[in-house]
């Protein structure tokens, strides 16, 4: 069998009528020009927020070009809808425009940076929206793409307008997908939320969080218990080691192979 779409599909629609079953056991459907519609979603795009800060299976990964490599400069800004990811061996690449690797900038904690502010290599370290690097860009390295490893912020629902008079929210509005690969969890998550707004509901809370909670942890079991591991060396600190690549030299250095 051939799976031609592995992540399930929910649109703003069928995520209202979920939030609405869990709340009230009854499959309730409300117009979308109504307040009540859009409250909920406004919940599941908090919960689209939060759940995008949770473990690692949570947040949005993918990889930028933070443009080119400019001579003497040691800092490189990200738009503020993409934040730097430093998980694992992640590192930031110095590629050419054949596609190839020309350095590796490994992400290090930022008070750690300014020891390497000597070193021959590069290295960087992440605040906010900006990768500082352990020493300016050479002419060797200038016009080469900066390839970053990031997390990018979910996709929120556009909301219908909330006019005086009630006007038929166009299609495409309630045709949105949930932008999670398992939007079950953001439609529990959202569905908790309401319920902590809502004194009707409020009864229903500490069950809601309690069925919410179930469903991460078996999201995080699956991917941790069921997923092969990430290869990982020791690290070695470069300050009391060297570092110079001695023995099995590859491609891409692991975390105790990082050559200056």
């Amino acid at each position: 069998m051939t799976v031609t779409n592995p992540e399930l599909t929910l649109t703003l629609d069928d995520a209202v009528a979920e939030v609405l079953t869990l709340l009230t056991g009854l499959d309730l459907a409300y117009r979308p020009e109504l307040n009540r519609y859009v409250t909920i979603a406004r919940q599941l795009n908090r919960a689209l927020r939060s759940n995008a800060l949770e473990h690692e299976w949570g947040y949005y990964s993918t990889t930028m070009s933070a443009g080119a490599a400019v001579e003497n400069d040691q800092t490189v800004w990200l738009p503020a809808d993409l934040r730097a990811r430093a998980v694992g061996d992640d590192a930031v690449r110095l590629v050419n425009t054949d596609g190839d690797t020309v350095r590796w900038a490994f992400v290090l904690p930022r008070d750690a940076l300014s020891k390497y502010w000597a070193r021959a290599g590069l290295w960087c370290a992440v605040t906010r929206n900006a990768i500082h690097f352990s020493r300016p860009f050479t002419n060797a390295e200038a016009g080469l793409d900066i390839q970053v490893p990031a997390m990018r912020e979910p996709t929120m629902f556009r909301l219908p307008d909330q006019s005086q008079e009630l006007v038929e929210v166009p299609q495409e509005i309630r045709d949105q997908p949930v932008d999670f690969a398992y939007p079950d969890v953001v439609v529990m998550r959202a569905a908790w939320y309401v319920s902590l707004t809502d004194p009707v509901m409020q009864p229903r809370a500490q069950t809601l969080e309690a069925q919410y909670k179930d469903l991460m942890y078996q999201i995080i079991e699956r991917d941790d218990r069921f997923t092969d591991s990430p290869y990982q060396n020791e690290f070695t600190v470069p300050i009391q080691a060297d570092l110079m690549g001695q023995g099995f030299v590859h491609a891409h250095p692991h975390s105790d192979e990082r050559r200056i």
